[in-house]
């Protein structure tokens, strides 16, 4: 008969706590099995572990041996299993990816459960940071991430990265703005305007827009309701940093970029040591790139300018 790893934690609190009762209560266990396992580790060991008296149970020649390799065998256990839960193997019950705002999002949200093996559950950050932390905690098995030139992101030890794509931004005014209706505008001639943009402290994107007007003060606004710089725009008030895939609204006018001065890059993120195989990720990043040429690309406004730049590769290619 072996050992088991129940006898040495009972052997291991019996020394600890000075008696059977004691160790019982600190093991959430009852006195009979703390004897038990006290009684199967004495007769495999070959001898009394402990000796009763005032002073309690105090450990036998013996027993201090065995309390010696316990103590060992159970601290490497501990740490056997600590590994292994950040390494897992098993896929979870459902896939959980931290996505960016992003065109993105809404398709990688209807992958059919038996694509991968398991649902995929989808949450959206604005901040890149926490998307990592979540990633190298491997409390989410893969991450979306949409950040641009200056991104203030660093990625974790063993995490890694597959580029989906990478697009040009557009802007939107109001149908009433004096720039409304031209091909393709410098973005110098917006300097003046009062530009709203998603909210977050590290994608990188007010870093870029201040580099790209030439300016040292910029009036950006971060963080508006949706809604509330939409209506400002519309108003002619504000200028709006406009993904190139995004559908036209009544109200606004999108326009190109000269030179292509704002971008984005799109890439899926995961764990190299988490749970989802080389297959399950080149699935994932499939399934995003060909929604990126099918459906986001499809854009009236977006399919016309990538016909007029056919040196544009929005998807790098895979090495």
């Amino acid at each position: 008969m072996d050992m088991e790893l129940r006898h040495l934690r009972a052997v291991l609190a019996i020394a600890e706590a000075g008696s059977l009762t004691a160790a019982a209560a600190r093991l959430g266990v009852t006195q009979p099995s703390v004897s038990e396992s006290l009684r199967r580790a004495e007769r495999i060991a070959g001898g009394p572990l402990f000796q009763r008296g005032p002073a309690g149970a105090l450990p036998t020649r013996l027993g201090e041996v065995v309390l010696a390799h316990a103590g060992a065998v159970l601290n490497a256990m501990e740490r056997f299993s600590a590994a292994a839960e950040r390494h897992p193997t098993r896929l979870p019950a459902e896939i959980r990816v931290a996505c960016s705002p992003g065109m993105l999002v809404a398709s990688l949200s209807v992958l059919p459960a038996d694509e991968l093996g398991a649902p995929l559950s989808i949450r959206t950050l604005a901040d890149i940071a926490p998307q990592l932390e979540l990633l190298a905690d491997h409390r989410v098995e893969a991450a979306l991430v949409v950040e641009h030139p200056h991104s203030r992101a660093d990625l974790p030890a063993r995490v890694q990265r597959r580029v989906v794509a990478v697009e040009p931004l557009f802007v939107a005014v109001g149908e009433g703005h004096p720039l409304a209706g031209l091909p393709e505008v410098p973005i110098t001639a917006l300097a003046g305007e009062t530009w709203c943009i998603a909210e977050s402290d590290d994608d990188g994107l007010h870093e870029l827009l201040v580099g790209a007007l030439g300016q040292t003060s910029v009036d950006i606004r971060v963080g508006l309701n949706y809604t509330t710089a939409l209506q400002l725009a519309e108003l002619g008030e504000a200028v709006l940093v406009a993904l190139a895939g995004s559908r036209p609204r009544a109200g606004l006018a999108n326009i190109h970029l000269a030179g292509t001065p704002l971008r984005c890059t799109t890439s899926l993120l995961w764990h190299a040591d988490g749970p989802l195989s080389p297959e399950a990720i080149d699935l994932l990043w499939t399934h995003l790139t060909q929604a990126q040429h099918r459906i986001v690309e499809q854009t009236p406004l977006y399919r016309d300018w990538l016909a007029e730049h056919p040196e544009w590769t929005t998807t790098p290619e895979q090495r």
